[in-house]
């Protein structure tokens, strides 16, 4: 399997057995990163889960205080790190926490959303999700995670639900999680609002901090 060196701004594929990044520049191929299981503890309860999303686990922001703190974590963990996911991690927009964070994640795709198309536009994805309950991640997300889910599956892509950050020549971009054969990589993808994403692709997204939904009566139920 031919492995990238960049990322693309299209869609997401199935193709043999495998999700490929479409239009992703080719390079050489380089050793797979053997990663260990993440030990860290689950929720016991899911608290905060809107009805229907389970909690998938739980990470701490904080610990990194920086981007440089940040990227070199990720070059000696090994991960790949995508030409344009390396520049909005240093851009202004990009916040980092101050203090120690805790922040729950859960997995749900754009169909679980209950989003029938075969695509929607990322504004819609995003505009579903907080209605049933979901929040938006912190940027910090995207790095924070990358480092602590080391035994992602293979040909597994999953997109950080985000505020985008421009790249230096405007583009916005979210981050994405994929594991393409040729190691763990942080990279990143379109995160235009009318960016067109296919009803099979996974998003990562944050749960309400604790108590938040029982001030809530509008939430409405996942539909599978």
């Amino acid at each position: 399997m031919a492995h990238w060196l960049g990322e693309c701004r299209g869609a997401w594929c199935l193709l043999a057995f495998f999700l490929l990044w479409i239009g992703a520049p080719q390079s050489a191929a380089e050793p797979i990163i053997h990663a260990t299981p993440w030990h860290g503890r689950q929720p016991s309860a899911p608290h905060n889960a809107p009805a229907g999303i389970p909690i998938w686990r739980m990470i701490t922001l904080g610990a990194h205080t920086g981007v440089e703190a940040y990227r070199d974590a990720l070059d000696a963990a090994g991960v790949k790190v995508g030409v344009s996911a390396d520049e909005i991690v240093g851009r202004p927009a990009f916040a980092y926490a101050t203090m120690t964070l805790g922040v729950e994640l859960a997995i749900v795709s754009v169909a679980e959303l209950g989003l029938e198309a075969e695509a929607s536009a990322q504004s819609e994805i995003y505009a579903r999700a907080k209605r049933i309950g979901l929040e938006l991640c912190p940027a910090e997300v995207g790095p924070r995670l990358r480092l602590d889910y080391r035994d992602q599956p293979l040909g597994e892509a999953l997109d950080v639900a985000m505020e985008p950050v421009a790249t230096y020549s405007g583009e916005p971009t979210i981050l994405a999680l994929v594991n393409f054969g040729s190691g763990l990589a942080l990279i990143g993808s379109n995160g235009r609002s009318d960016a067109m994403v296919p009803r099979t692709r996974r998003f990562v997204f944050a749960l309400p901090a604790r108590g938040r939904l029982e001030a809530r009566r509008d939430i409405e139920p996942v539909i599978p």
